[in-house]
Order: C-alpha cells, then structure tokens, then sequence
C-alpha cells in the first residue's frame, strides 16, 4: 500500500521520522503519476487508496492560516504573478528586484465606464463621429473662463483614464499641441505623438504630464490675474496645485516606463527621440532649462547613431541635408529637424563657454581643421515656404557655430586665432544669407494664408538678425552694431506687427515650442546701443506674457534692463520724458560698453544669473566682468 497507509496515530513512535524510501515510493504511488506512467488500475484500488488517505487526512492535525485582509491596491504586474507588493512608486520593490517594467496601479473602476472589449468593438465611423463632436464642443467652451474639456471616448489599448486625465488628453490634442508649434506647424504634436501615444505608456504619460501642467499654468492665469510681481509664465513651486501634482506624478511614470523599455527591449531610437522630445517641452515649460539642455544633447547624440553613421563618417548636419536632398521625410527627419531648433535656440547671444552651444554637435565629426568647415552648405533659391524652412534650419546651425567661435575668441584675445579663414567663412555665409534672402522676398507674392504670411515674416526677421550678427561678430568692440541703427528700429516695428496676427485658436497656455520673438528682442536689446530702441525692446518684453522654449518675456526684460544700466543707460528706462530726445538718440562709447556673456538659470531658487564683460580691457589688460542675480 502507499505511504499514505504507512502514517500512524499521533504519539506512535514513528510518526515523527518518514524515511526517503517511503518518500520516493509515495511519489510513485501517487494516482496522478500512475496515470500519466501507464493505464489506469482497478477501481477497488483507487478506493483503497482514496479511503487510507481519507484517514491519515483525519488522523493529521489541521492548522489554521493566517487570517490577512486580502490586499488589492498593488501593482497590476504583482497582481498577475500573485505576489505581494510593497507598492512603492512609480515603481513597487518587486518589480525592481527581478528587473520587470513596473506597470504602475490601477484606478478604481466605476460601473459608468465600458469595458475594454465594448470600447474596441466600436466601428471606427462611429469612433470619427464622435471625436469631431468633441471638438465642436471644445470649440464652443473655448471663450469660457473655467476650461473643462470634454471626456473623448476613444479606444485606449489598455491604458484606463480616469476622468482627469481624459481632461488632460484632450486639453494637450485640441489646445497645447497647437500652441507648442504656432509657426512650421509640425505634425509631431498634432500626430505622431497622439498616435504613439495610444501603444507606448512612456509617450502616454508625457503627453498627460503636459496636460496637466497646461492646465495648472491655466489655473495660474486665472487665479492671478492681476498680480504683477508673480510670474504667471510657470507654476510657481510655492503654490500647492492638484494638476501641478499630477503632471509630476505622470512625467515619473514616463521616465520609469522609459528606463524599463530600454533595459528590457534595448534602444527604439525613433520612440526614445519622440519621448525626448516631449520631455523636454515638460522641463521647459517647468523652467528647467538645464535639464532641458542635457536631454537636447543626448537627443542628438541618438541622432548621430541611427543614421548611418557607420556607412557615412560625416556630421549628423550633412547626413541630414544629403536625405533631404535624395530621399522624401519621414518622421525621423522632422524630429531631427525640431533638435536643430532646439538647438540654435541661443544663436544670436552666443555665449564663449559653449555650454548651450548644442548645435556644435551637429558639426562636430566634419573637419574643420581650417576653421571653416570642409563642405558648405549648397542650395537653390526656394520655391515654397517648406523648402526656405528647411534651408534655415540647416544653414543656421552652421552660421550659430561660427558665430559662437567668434564670440569666444572676442572674450578669449590671447589665443591663436585665424583671421584670414574667419573672414572667408564670414563672407561666405554673408553670400549664402543674401542668395536666401532673395528667394524669401520672392516668396512674398505667393498665395498663403494668414498662418503661413506670418510663418514667413518671422523668417524674414530672422534672415535679418542673421546678416546683422554675421557682419558685426568679428569686432570685438561692437562698434560695428552702430551702423545697423535703421535696421535696429525696423525690427522693433516689424515685432510689433508680428502680434498683430489673429492665432488659429485662442491663446491659453503661454507657452511656445518654438523661438519666435523673444529671441530677436533679446539680440536688439544687447547690441543695439540706442537708448530709445533699446526702451522699445523692453516696453515689448514686458507687455509679452508667455515664453518661447527656454526664453522667457521677463528673464530677458530683466536681462536688457541690466546692460542698459551697466552703460548708463538707467534714465531712459522710465521714458522718453524723464530725458531729452538728443540723449534717446545718443549711443554708447566704445570704453563704457559691456556684452552679454554668460547665463545660467537657478531652477529651485527661480533666478537667473547674468554675467556681463567689459567690452575693452582695464589698464592690467583684463577683461572686467560684473555679475547678477535676478529673480522673476
């Protein structure tokens, strides 16, 4: 008989040792094993079995278990390996102890919500219909103070939205991804974001930390709406905000899910350069511009890897321009094309350290030996507003490197430098700014509409401060600004009239993906020495209450009222009636001149620091330099 028949009453003196061999024959012995073994025996032995058993069960004392309240707030992933969670976030212990993607922890269901099979089994008409009906709604509340965007039913592949999050979906789909690119009008946002977002949970996340950061800085607008010394162009970090918390919890997850994919599945180059775009719109919407310029420089340093780079042993500049001129876009190449933006964000105030000077990481495997670089750039005139786009982008990410190598030479005369190659590479890039700036003047009588007329416009300001700062870079006492007074004043009209355009939808959060005016105002304040052009600059600033990428209206107000001070240019701040016309229009001599030379923002403090040099060296033949802090 089976070791179960061998078991003996309790306090016999073998039922406190049960050999191997009687292991090993009740594992044998065992229904199961016989039956996967060989064919099935007789009924009465099954009884045999079945009734000894019955008695050691009987004979056997019965132990109590642990009596817990069943837990069921843990992670969706330790749930469905049955185990326990400590549930820690983003992620639980559990899951970072046998290195599994954590995935996250589920919202309370309601019976309101439809069922994950109901949602997919919609007919895709159905679905269209009723995102259009969202948008019709959201069109008609766009006028109301109190933004509550409509809950969009749409297929969610899994991931459950609560309703806040629904509002912040749609807040990001039909307000933020247009205010993120007012002018090239990039499909990133508007799409492939959106569609990402649907099957990648750190795209997902991203998106819904915008959101809510969108409609925190909304909360921020109109509960403050009259206070003049807070900024209203971030979420001040003093002020508790349950969207502020939120958008922080959803850009956790994001990191997280990125990490996990990484570790699991190894480099997807196109979706980690699509989250890291997005990541660094949420820094610098928070006003993390250092964390934003480390997420610009390793999102190149992707760009570098994926595209071809082992088959082409040229910069990521020229590899790119070779595919636009040879092989139609894809999405890569509009993202590539976004980092170069991002990238000569600081192009007009080049500051000698090179820390924000990202754009040289573009350019950085060409030889340029010479200091020029081996291949220029060569293009036709443009035809169309795309391709005098594309032109830019590219010709300015050589132009801000030069024009950066120039700007550390000025502040750094000691060391070698070659003049005769600075001033070939200087009248080249002049040549390829007017062969550029013929076809933009001729793309003036084309047909456009209201977004693409001002879309051009801007480039053409652009084009303008480009010439501006190439023709004068090379004098280190930039008296040679003084000469583009005309050019100076025309600029400042030609901004104003930039806001005249009406926005394709309302404006609501304040915050633009894109370089637009701020920079440009930044360069007339610096270089321009006219006191009155210069109060104009600042009259602009402060009247523009929204940033653009990592500058900031006030920072940069705050930034121009310094240097103007430095020059003893304080009396012209409070007016043309506080001084006469004759000293509106005076300049600054050479020997009281200062430029802007180094930034650097103070994200946990909320100031920025500005350090200006003197222009001429002392007596000891050193270079001055004065230093501020400002807080916004």
């Amino acid at each position: 008989m089976g070791a179960t028949a061998r078991r003996r009453a309790p306090g016999s003196q073998h039922d406190t040792y049960l050999s191997p061999l009687d292991v090993k024959k009740s594992r044998r012995s065992s229904s199961s094993n016989r039956s996967r073994r060989s064919a099935p025996t007789s009924d009465s032995s099954d009884r045999c079995c079945s009734s000894s058993s019955q008695q050691g069960d009987e004979s056997r004392p019965s132990r109590k278990r642990a009596s817990k309240p069943k837990v069921r707030t843990g992670c969706i992933s330790c749930k469905k390996r049955h185990v326990k969670c400590d549930e820690g976030k983003p992620s639980c212990a559990e899951c970072e102890r046998l290195g599994l993607m954590c995935e996250g922890y589920s919202l309370p269901k309601t019976k309101a919500a439809p069922s994950r099979s109901e949602r997919l089994l919609l007919p895709k008409p159905k679905l269209v219909s009723l995102m259009a009906s969202s948008n019709e709604t959201y069109a008609e509340s766009s006028l109301s103070a109190d933004y509550r965007p409509p809950a969009p039913l749409m297929p969610t592949f899994g991931f459950e939205l609560n309703e806040e999050d629904k509002w912040y979906f749609t807040l990001y789909r039909d307000q933020v991804s247009h205010e993120l690119s007012p002018h090239s009008q990039s499909n990133f946002f508007s799409r492939t974001s959106l569609r990402d977002s649907m099957v990648n949970r750190c795209v997902h996340h991203s998106i819904l930390s915008i959101g809510a950061y969108a409609r925190a800085l909304m909360d921020l607008h109109d509960e403050y709406p009259s206070c003049d010394k807070l900024s209203r162009t971030w979420w001040p970090p003093s002020v508790l905000n349950r969207h502020h918390q939120a958008a922080l919890v959803h850009h956790a997850k994001a990191l997280s899910h990125l990490r996990s994919n990484i570790r699991l599945y190894g480099l997807d180059g196109r979706i980690t350069l699509a989250a890291t775009l997005l990541f660094i719109v949420f820094e610098n919407m928070q006003g993390n511009y250092h964390s934003s310029g480390n997420l610009i420089r390793s999102g190149i340093k992707v760009l570098t890897n994926i595209r071809n780079r082992d088959t082409d042993p040229r910069s990521i500049l020229h590899r790119q321009w070779h595919r636009h001129l040879t092989v139609p876009p894809d999405e890569v190449d509009e993202m590539t094309n976004m980092f170069a933006q991002h990238s000569i964000e600081s192009a007009y105030i080049p500051f000698g350290h090179g820390k924000s000077a990202y754009h040289m990481l573009f350019t950085e495997d060409d030889d340029d030996t010479n200091f020029g670089l081996a291949s220029p750039l060569t293009f036709t005139v443009p035809q169309t507003l795309e391709q005098a786009r594309h032109i830019w982008i590219y010709l300015a990410v050589q132009l801000a490197t030069f024009l950066c190598k120039c700007a550390w030479h000025n502040l750094n005369p000691d060391y070698d430098f070659d003049d005769e190659a600075a001033f070939r590479e200087q009248a080249m890039y002049l040549t390829l700014l007017n062969d550029l700036g013929v076809g933009l003047d001729s793309l003036l009588f084309s047909t456009m509409d209201s977004r693409e007329s001002q879309s051009l416009e801007l480039l053409r300001v652009h084009h303008t401060i480009a010439i501006i700062s190439t023709t004068c870079c090379l004098d280190p006492t930039e008296m040679t600004y003084d000469d583009f007074l005309p050019q100076f004043e025309d600029l400042i009209q030609r901004c104003r009239l930039l806001g005249d355009y009406p926005p394709d939808i309302p404006v609501k959060i304040g915050f633009s993906n894109e370089a637009g005016r701020l920079p440009l105002l930044a360069f007339v304040g610096a270089k321009c020495r006219s006191a009155r052009v210069r109060s104009e600059a600042v009259e602009l600033l402060r009247s523009a209450d929204w940033r653009e990428g990592s500058w900031d209206s006030s920072s940069i107000a705050n930034a121009v009222t310094g240097i103007m001070k430095l020059e003893g240019q304080a009396d012209e701040l409070s007016g043309p009636s506080s001084s006469s016309s004759s000293n509106l229009g005076d300049t600054v001599p050479a020997k009281a001149r200062y430029t802007w030379s180094n930034m650097f923002w103070d994200f946990e403090k909320r100031q920025m620091h500005v350090e200006y040099t003197k222009i001429l060296p002392n007596a000891l033949g050193a270079l001055e330099k004065v230093s501020y802090a400002m807080g916004v």
